[in-house]
């Protein structure tokens, strides 16, 4: 241990460093909120800026992609600007793009500037942990995770029953005018009172920006082919077919450059720590985990049981109560047990809460969903601040910055990624039911037979003898099949993440303790 990170160790948090910490916090909090504040706003802002259905799913995958394009890029920035000015910097950016995002006027204003917000916003969620780890009193940093990560989970599950709030009450400019003094207010407390690092801008002469330009086009080609491949019929399209072999020459071209490269943009050496990968994995597995079914809870409840954005999100109360709870726990957990246990048993409860939530009917209400939100809102924090520790808590101290930003990385691609499969998948098992169901009427099936004649019979008290009768019959039973139909295809989707989480479990024992070493990869 040297003698610099021992005095780190032995002294005392200071108040510049606690208000600082509390700007970062709340910069965070914002860059996380506003990537989910607008999910359950799509119809307003449909309707505000005259936009079709396929553009307005443009306004979250646009603040996505640039996203992840910034988050490996702020390692490096940081260490090229310092700290406290690349955050100051994205901060004030933040502000500047959420009013332009409020005052758009046309949809292509509206994905310019959510993407110069996903932008900027991915610029402020890697640098706290490695603020948290590299300068923050050791004895500490287990709290401040803890509050981190509380805010971060709590941001996406608050989002889009506050959005949802927000526009309901107010109009949806108001989702990003919300954010304007806040992100001011962070970037106040950040330039007066952070001091971590200086900048050193001599990497700036060796910038990468072949590398640069090759990320930039994996994610992008790899994003725009998930987003946009089922509405193309995938390799039916020549521009999927395009794109996708951009993305995977782009993405290999890359990967060599930065493995290759004296000064990478991306140091993707950290992968060499065995630790840190198999961390990359299994919050990789947690994006997903935590996405999926948090993604697809919301469609199943206003699509199938038709509520409105208010009523889901006090449906989905509990999970952000349950998070807060555990959150505030965390600390004494991670005293008494090792990472590695808390690990297993967070990944465990994630994968028994979501198996519950799979138990979906027409019937479903606050009740029934109870125990899966408490499980699996008391997993989020103990998955994600376990494989925190072990992943980045193993890495060397000049490691860090690239270590967090790839950390982050891994989670918001993982989600991503898994959650374009789970929408395609769900539109193709939806469509593979009810083509079952639809079957079952022509092949004589006795149930069906049963409530053909049950709906026919209510009609017919309706219309009379009236040949409509018939007609109005096979269309209620046409609405109560594409009804079953989505029922099965949401339990299926979110069974199949549930086990999916379960069968990782079979590598967490090969995953270390967690402590830092003092040489190299291994």
């Amino acid at each position: 241990m040297t003698q610099t990170s021992s005095v780190r160790e032995e002294r005392q948090l200071g108040v510049k460093e606690l208000l600082a910490f509390i700007g970062m916090a709340l910069g965070m909090f914002l860059a996380v909120l506003n990537i989910q504040i607008v999910g359950s706003s799509f119809d307003q802002i449909k309707a505000g800026l005259s936009a079709g259905p396929e553009e307005v799913s443009w306004v979250l995958t646009s603040a996505l992609i640039a996203e992840v394009i910034m988050i490996p890029m702020s390692g490096w920035l940081s260490r090229l600007m310092s700290t406290r000015w690349l955050f100051t910097g994205c901060a004030l950016g933040f502000g500047a793009a959420s009013i332009g995002c409020a005052q758009a006027t046309s949809i292509e204003q509206m994905i310019f500037f959510r993407a110069a917000q996903g932008f900027m916003g991915g610029g402020l969620a890697p640098m706290i942990w490695a603020a948290i780890y590299i300068s923050f009193p050791k004895r500490y940093q287990n709290y401040l995770l803890a509050i981190v990560s509380l805010l971060g989970t709590s941001a996406v599950a608050l989002g889009p029953s506050l959005g949802g709030w927000i526009s309901e009450e107010a109009s949806w400019p108001w989702l990003f005018y919300f954010s304007v003094p806040f992100a001011a207010l962070s970037a106040l407390m950040v330039f007066l009172f952070l001091d971590v690092d200086r900048p050193d801008w001599s990497i700036a002469e060796e910038i990468d920006l072949l590398g640069i330009l090759l990320m930039a086009t994996f994610f992008m080609c790899l994003l725009v082919v998930l987003e946009e491949g089922r509405r193309e019929d995938w390799f039916a399209s020549r521009l999927i077919v395009v794109l996708s072999i951009t993305s995977a020459i782009s993405g290999f071209l890359f990967v060599w450059r930065e493995l290759t490269c004296s000064k990478p943009l991306i140091d993707l050496r950290v992968f060499g720590y065995f630790n840190f990968s198999l961390g990359a994995f299994y919050v990789a597995v947690f994006g997903a985990g935590m996405f999926v079914p948090l993604y697809l809870l919301p469609l199943f409840l206003s699509r199938i049981i038709g509520l409105n954005t208010w009523q889901i999100g006090s449906m989905l109360v509990v999970l952000g109560v349950t998070m807060m709870v555990t959150g505030f726990c965390m600390p004494l957990l991670m005293r008494l047990f090792s990472l590695r246990t808390i690990a297993i048993v967070g990944f465990s409860m994630m994968s028994l809460g979501t198996w519950y939530q799979a138990q979906l009917n027409f019937n479903t209400g606050f009740v029934e969903l109870l125990l899966p939100q408490v499980l699996r809102g008391a997993a989020t924090q103990m998955c994600f601040l376990s494989m925190m520790g072990l992943a980045v808590g193993s890495l060397p101290e000049h490691q860090v910055k690239a270590g967090t930003a790839l950390f982050q990385l891994t989670m918001r691609l993982g989600a991503a990624v898994c959650v374009t499969i789970a929408n395609n998948y769900l539109f193709i098992r939806t469509r593979h039911h009810y083509h079952e169901i639809r079957e079952s009427i022509a092949v004589g099936d006795p149930m069906a037979k049963e409530t053909l004649g049950l709906l026919e019979a209510s009609g017919s008290r309706a219309l009379g003898e009236s040949p409509w009768a018939l007609m109005a019959s096979l269309q209620r039973y046409a609405a109560l099949g594409e009804r079953e139909a989505m029922i099965l295809a949401f339990n299926e989707v979110t069974t199949v993440v549930a086990l999916c989480i379960a069968a990782t479990l079979i590598f967490m024992p090969l995953i270390g303790r967690g402590r830092r070493p003092s040489t190299g990869p291994v």
